[in-house]
């Protein structure tokens, strides 16, 4: 029987995986952690609230991520907001029908740049200082990505920000997906097994893990972009491959939840000066009685002192949302994804230099046995969320499959 090994439970991972073991591969999953899901991450508070420490917003065209869901059994349920479209506080009066002329002509403008050009150099052409800022800050915290260091690249979707449908969560946590895809896959998930090194070749790959070396037919890598840099290859990976990964900004972000006394209608709220958001919604589980909170972007976590804890944080959820029952500050969590999980060490990329006849970047090509999952691997509109990293790893199993002579 024809053999892989999939390097990566989250959620490309175990798409490949699932695909493989459905064409009659017979799979290996190695996963670092002692769970699956990756970024995608539902928990508990102690007050028995869902929430979600990593990937959370599903919104429109997720169709890869639809037909998994419904594939799996799964129920979306609505957030109650719009996730893209936020109310600023305090509101500056924008018209939204400029503001998707100026973002439109953001996207014109991003698409004819340079491959050198920054994000800053394009928005400073926006006349109107409101819309500016707000199209400045939606774009900070939708890549997690410090503003000066975002390409210009990076601007050519940013009307999408402005989308007004509803958002939307799997039914008792995104995380079901791979929990689905784990159930289904069995004995062959192996958890808390790091991989250190991939031996590859014409005829086979030896991965070298934690509980020992996996002699297989082939591979796929689907872990994320910075520690994919971790795992030595041997033959290594070519210069030019290597070169690009160094250039890909890998973001900084951060996620809060804390109770309040009281339940929230939905809503999602937005400081453009402070550049981060705030939001409730019924899919905890307890009516809306947790505040939720993201930060993109390094400058904003060390402006709001999130190392040292979310007083500052709090404080100015408070502060521009002043309508908000009591907090209980003692009983907040914060995931702070730079420094609790060295299985991701950020966010997730910022990838750019796609060229407009490929579906991916050139780091997510094949290489020879070795193919390659993830969000960073995704088509350039899909990188960085749920629906990229499935996308990515129907790909990297049907590449698979092709090399191994097809299904059985």
């Amino acid at each position: 029987m024809r053999t892989c090994v999939v390097i990566g439970a989250g959620c490309a991972g175990l798409t490949a995986a699932d695909a493989l073991a459905e064409a009659g591969v017979e799979v290996t999953v190695l996963e670092a952690r002692d769970r699956v899901g990756g970024r995608v991450w539902s928990d508990r508070t102690a007050g028995g609230a869902l929430i979600e420490r990593g990937a959370e917003f599903i919104t429109a065209g997720y169709d890869a991520t639809d037909a998994m869901v419904e594939r799996l059994g799964l129920e979306y349920r609505g957030m109650g907001i719009r996730y893209p479209d936020r109310e600023l506080r305090p509101d500056p009066g924008i018209d939204r029908a400029e503001a998707l002329a100026a973002a439109h002509a953001v996207e014109v403008a991003a698409a004819a740049a340079g491959p050198d050009a920054m994000a800053l150099d394009i928005l400073a052409t926006v006349e109107d200082e409101a819309i500016r800022e707000l199209l400045a800050s939606r774009s900070q915290s939708a890549s997690s990505v410090a503003l000066e260091d975002l390409p210009a690249e990076r601007l050519r979707t940013v009307g999408h920000l402005l989308d007004d449908g509803e958002t939307r969560r799997v039914g008792g946590g995104n995380d079901g997906i791979a929990l689905c895809l784990a159930e289904r896959l069995g004995s062959a998930v192996r958890l808390e097994d790091p991989v250190s090194r991939i031996e590859h070749g014409p005829d086979g790959v030896r991965v070298h893990a934690a509980s020992g070396v996996y002699a297989a037919d082939a591979c796929i890598v689907a872990v994320p972009l910075a520690v994919t840099q971790d795992i030595i290859f041997d033959p290594p990976l070519p210069p030019e491959r290597c070169a690009a990964m160094d250039r890909i900004p890998i973001g900084q972000a951060a996620k809060l939840v804390v109770p309040a006394a009281a339940t929230v209608p939905p809503a999602a709220i937005m400081s453009t000066a402070d550049r981060f958001w705030a939001y409730t919604s019924p899919c905890d589980e307890v009516g809306g009685a947790v505040v939720g909170s993201w930060i993109g972007g390094a400058p904003v976590l060390d402006q709001l002192e999130v190392d040292a804890g979310p007083a500052t944080w709090i404080e100015r959820i408070r502060g521009y949302w002043g309508e908000l029952p009591e907090l209980d500050e003692a009983a907040a969590e914060t995931t702070l994804w730079r420094r609790d999980h060295p299985w991701t060490k950020g966010s997730y990329s910022a990838v750019t230099g796609i060229p407009d006849d490929r579906d991916r970047h050139p780091i997510g090509d094949q290489l020879g046995r070795v193919s390659f999952a993830g969000e960073h691997t995704a088509p350039r509109d899909w990188t960085a969320t749920i629906e990229g990293a499935i996308r990515s790893g129907q790909r990297a199993a049907d590449e698979i499959i092709t090399t191994l002579g097809g299904a059985t």
